[in-house]
């Protein structure tokens, strides 16, 4: 426990000492938590509620919002060295902890909080209680309600929770053909799917109320009409999986798959966590995945994995996986505190997201400034989102032209720049492009300012500031 807590303290000290900037993503997040609500336009609401909390206790500060990740993951490797104590014993869960807090995807999603962070507790807390009732550590009744409210929370977080439940029908489906006797008998499904209900009705309910945005833009997310049916994009993804837990880690979680699967717990770390693999294996194939899509399924393998580890005396290979993780931990840990890649940084340098939106934001305050305008209108969802972090607590507005009327984020379906019917109001437009852009009543009055800033070694953010004046006709 002891080391847990270190390693957390230290990555707690890197997200005080980075010069990084907020991304795209957890800066629309923060603008989520400025506006409770039990859903958003693409992401159910936990993670702006936590945000939120986070936000109000320490103020307006990028670690404000990026603190409660490490300390989330560090919950998480707690509920899993349980799980796995559970089932083989103290070592067993002491690996798992290890193993579970030196994984890549746990040092990155320690440093940039994501949808992932509150899942990932979720989902590890209703494994936990699986794994208790499976184990007769815990009375099936109270402990599959709960692991339904658990699971239902996983929801709010992310969508990617309901994995969970198709592994588990997967899986009580074939135990009943394995076994006549079953711990989970109907009955305590059908309470484990009340207490899920129960959990996520705030979301439900605010779809069904919202025409249900975010289950739409989820469908679009998937990008299935856009087939390419691509072996190479296969590769790439699974290749990512070694990237996502660490190369010896992902080896060791495929090879200790395999049969007999005599025992009812491998059936079940075999239901929560291959189908989600194969599922967004074959999503790779036909259209897209993202490497970290795959997260839902390894708070079950490293269970397992740390079992396995703990049962055949497997110890050097646990040090190996977690040596090589925890060199990589260092490296991101590293990158956290300094704001760079060092020798390690590519042409493309990603870091490069995260750099030079406060310079903007000078930029544009003495552009608004010097034309005596408060709204600024940008031409994409990063600029919005970041000068909306930059200027909270101002009296500019922050507007996102939609040029297509048809809304495709948070900012051109809540924050869209339009016509208007008063008074007239002078602008800043913020767009990539050397000629001003289209908007509707707007009168250009000078020059573009140039906002130009270096964000890596052979990259620069290059923006055209356009004064102007909107007029309703």
């Amino acid at each position: 426990m002891g080391l847990l807590i270190l390693i957390t303290v230290i990555r707690s000290l890197a997200i005080f000492a980075s010069p990084l900037e907020l991304g795209v993503d957890e800066a629309q997040y923060w603008a989520w938590s400025q506006t409770p609500d039990f859903g958003y336009f693409t992401k159910p609401p936990l993670i702006a509620w936590v945000i939120g909390v986070s936000h109000a206790l320490f103020g307006h500060e990028v670690w404000a919002v990026r603190l409660p990740a490490p300390w989330l993951h560090v919950l998480t490797a707690v509920v899993l060295w349980r799980a796995a104590s559970w089932i083989a014993g103290p070592a067993a869960g002491r690996w798992a902890a290890i193993l579970w807090i030196a994984l890549p995807i746990i040092s990155v999603g320690s440093f940039v909080i994501s949808t992932d962070t509150p899942l990932l507790l979720a989902l590890s807390t209703a494994l936990m209680l699986m794994i208790g009732v499976l184990q007769n550590r815990l009375d099936p009744v109270r402990g599959m309600f709960i692991c339904g409210l658990a699971v239902g929370i996983g929801f709010l977080a992310k969508y990617a929770a309901l994995y969970f439940l198709a592994g588990i029908v997967l899986w009580a489906t074939w135990d009943r053909f394995i076994t006549a006797h079953n711990v989970i008998t109907v009955r305590h499904l059908l309470l484990f799917g009340l207490g899920m209900m129960i959990a996520a009705s705030p979301n439900i309910i605010w779809n069904l109320t919202n025409d249900f945005t975010t289950v739409r833009h989820l469908g679009d997310n998937a990008n299935i009409a856009k087939q390419s049916f691509d072996f190479a994009k296969t590769g790439r993804f699974l290749l990512g999986q070694l990237g996502v837990v660490g190369p010896v880690t992902f080896i060791l979680m495929l090879g200790i798959l395999r049969p007999p699967f005599h025992s009812s717990l491998k059936r079940l770390m075999i239901c929560l966590s291959l189908p989600i693999l194969a599922l967004m294996t074959i999503q790779a194939f036909i259209s897209d995945a993202n490497a970290n899509w795959t997260v839902a399924s390894y708070p079950a393998l490293i269970v397992w994995l740390a079992c396995w580890i703990a049962q055949t005396n497997r110890w050097r290979w646990g040090l190996l996986a977690s040596g090589i993780n925890g060199a990589i931990a260092i490296v991101i840990i590293s990158t956290s505190m300094s704001g760079s890649l060092g020798i390690f940084t590519p042409a493309s340098d990603p870091l490069r997201r995260l750099r030079g939106w406060e310079a903007l934001a000078t930029d544009l305050k003495a552009a608004l400034d010097r034309h005596d305008a408060r709204l600024i209108v940008a031409d994409r969802r990063a600029t919005a989102a970041l000068m909306g972090w930059h200027f909270y607590n101002t009296d500019v507005t922050i507007a996102l032209y939609d040029s297509d009327g048809i809304p495709g984020n948070h900012y051109e379906r809540n924050h869209a720049f339009g016509p208007i019917k008063t008074a007239s109001r002078n602008l800043i437009a913020v767009d990539g492009q050397s000629h001003a852009p289209a908007l509707p009543q707007v009168v250009w009055r000078a020059n573009a300012a140039i906002s130009e800033h270096v964000i890596s070694a052979n990259r620069t953010r290059k923006l055209f500031l356009y004064a102007g004046t909107q007029t309703p006709k």
